[in-house]
């Protein structure tokens, strides 16, 4: 709970004028509310004694204060509601944006390890939760002890002995409330967790819609779904279960003040020490309050379903492994594109063992402007490799070098501005084609049909109903695979960085558009290092040299021809190729 109130207090902080309003706007509204008895007293004690002169003027005179006093509650309530939209939905704005800073400077494996829409619905439930918590602490929690002191010191003022009887129930309500309440909350934390894997599991079958329709798995995903909501319905009646025993005992606590009151009354009646505007004063200020306690011991909850709604954005918040820049860090430039992997050790295993790491005191230069491929069965380090290169994972010994600095003294962001990535299965947002395709970035028409040209989308981008200005949909469902490749392919050509990995960038093509795309691949890569993992041998047989993995070690390299000379292992893998794919 650190957490959320750390952040909380930020927005407060951030909007304390608004917050100072609200407090000044609603300590107004209860103490007028709660001065108005006073005044019936004094009318109900006038409408009890014969008609006069006098006793009308006091009678008029007390009615003029009650105006004067609800007049005053109205401005105080508009006073809020000036201060109250800045405030909640202010904050709520904040938090959406500083949740957002938190996700995207988590490591890239975080994102591997969780499902999209878990996430989302954590986001929206941390922000939101901070207008729920505002709200209970304005209108229960403040206002209710302004509520018990000003209506202490009037029964003080009256009655000593009921005040004393006020306080001490009013005490016992609030403390079993809260005891109760922070007991029940892990049943309420209990069911956020479970709501959250539904959320993943409707991200999880919606993003995968092709794949649930074209295996027939509505009806497989649909009791995956059936199982997490029926999960999340049983943790919600335990947690409602406890919920209404707590209202019960709310209820039998009310009831007890209330008669015990009146019963006290009665016997002041009886001994002929009460007046009738005092039961009057006492009963209205009972009935304000005890609705208003009724109110903070049913709302109590809503504090503590909102605090567990926020925990699990929390635990992302208290994440210490972070991408972060070094001290050191600058936005260096790659002027030339040499890249050397110099004595890495790195283990996806948390112990680094030796046992279980992908690569023990690896190394390899690639010259300035060289074309390499990197080829080898599925799990010998092809695609760790681009990882480290991009930093999305760190090597735990050893050094990457760009034109021999250090890889951790670049800022992240000059140094992935500076390597293009053309992915096997490239993702798109649900944007037009034309923000895909620039990332944000101002870029004239000409060029754009520059780029577009180059990697062979523009004919299928004119043949679309907007041309650029199309929706792809969400991750590019609208596009053919070959489409989106081209897309990815023509923002390499955009951003013109000195360095290029290709990750098996023609694999969704047919062979005609392969052969057409690899000429402008290659004018692509042609004055800049490329770094090429391939699964297709017959797409690397002009690169500079093809490096052989095998369990994160180099264990051949060279030209296509000289490979083949040795009759090793790259040797075995061109022999077993079928219909130019790499047989694992």
């Amino acid at each position: 709970m650190d957490i959320i109130f750390k952040e909380y207090c930020k927005v407060i902080w951030e909007k304390k004028g608004y917050f100072l309003l609200a407090l000044f706007a609603l300590g107004c509204s209860i103490t007028l509310d709660l001065s108005a008895p006073v005044y019936y007293k004094n009318i109900a004690n006038g409408l009890a004694l014969p008609y006069s002169e006098a006793t009308l003027t006091l009678l008029l005179d007390n009615l003029k204060t009650l105006a004067g006093i609800y007049g005053g509650i109205w401005i105080s309530w508009r006073l809020l509601e000036i201060a109250i939209i800045p405030l909640d939905g202010g904050g709520i704005n904040l938090l959406d944006k500083r949740c957002f800073d938190v996700l995207k400077k988590q490591k890239y494996a975080f994102f591997e390890d969780r499902f999209s829409g878990s996430l989302i619905k954590q986001v929206y439930r941390f922000s939101h939760s901070f207008e729920t918590i505002m709200d209970w602490f304005l209108f229960q929690f403040y206002m209710n002890i302004l509520a018990i002191s000003i209506s202490f010191t009037l029964f003080y003022q009256q009655e000593p002995e009921f005040a004393y009887y006020f306080l001490i129930w009013v005490v016992v309500f609030i403390t079993w409330n809260i005891g109760y309440s922070i007991w029940k909350l892990r049943f309420e934390k209990a069911v956020a967790e479970a709501d959250s894997l539904v959320g993943g599991a409707y991200s999880d079958a919606i993003s995968n819609i092709f794949i649930v329709k074209s295996f027939a798995l509505e009806n497989r995903e649909q009791k995956v779904i059936n199982k997490a909501t029926d999960r999340v319905y049983k943790k919600k009646k335990i947690a409602w279960f406890f919920t209404f025993i707590s209202f019960a005992i709310q209820g039998l606590m009310t009831f007890g003040i209330e008669l015990l009151l009146i019963y006290l009354m009665i016997q002041k009646w009886q001994a002929g020490h009460f007046e009738i505007g005092l039961f009057v004063l006492f009963q209205s200020i009972m009935i304000i309050l005890i609705q208003r306690l009724w109110e903070f011991g049913r709302n109590i909850r809503t504090l503590f379903t909102a605090l567990a709604d926020a925990s699990e954005m929390a635990e992302v918040f208290r994440q210490k492994d972070l991408e972060v820049d070094s001290p050191e860090a600058r936005p260096h430039i790659i002027s030339l594109g040499v890249i050397e992997f110099k004595n890495l050790y790195f283990s996806y295993n948390s112990t680094n063992s030796q046992r279980t790491a992908l690569f023990k005191n690896f190394s390899l230069t690639i010259k300035a402007g060289e074309k390499v491929a990197l080829v080898g069965h599925s799990g010998s380090g092809k695609s760790s490799l681009t990882k480290l290169l991009f930093r999305f994972l760190d090597p735990q010994q050893g050094h990457i070098y760009f034109d021999g600095i250090d890889a951790k003294n670049f800022t992240l962001e000059s140094l992935r501005q500076q390597i293009s990535m053309v992915p096997q299965q490239p993702e798109l947002f649900h944007r037009s084609i034309r923000d895909n395709i620039t990332l944000g970035a101002e870029v004239s028409d000409a060029h754009l049909l520059d780029v577009a040209q180059k990697s062979r989308s523009l004919d299928f981008i004119n043949s679309l109903p907007q041309t650029f200005d199309t929706l792809v949909g969400e991750r590019g469902v609208k596009l053919s695979g070959g489409e989106r490749q081209r897309i990815a392919i023509a923002r390499a050509f955009l951003e013109d960085a000195p360095i290029v990995v290709l990750d098996e960038a023609t694999s969704a093509l047919d062979s005609l558009t392969e052969q057409q795309i690899q000429v402008a691949i290659f004018e692509l890569i042609k004055h800049k290092t490329a770094l090429v993992i391939a699964h297709r041998l017959s797409t690397i047989l002009s690169m500079d040299r093809i490096i052989v993995l095998d369990q994160g070690n180099i264990i051949e390299q060279g030209t296509h021809q000289e490979l083949l000379a040795k009759q090793g292992k790259y040797f075995a893998m061109w022999q077993h190729q079928s219909g130019d794919f790499l047989v694992d």
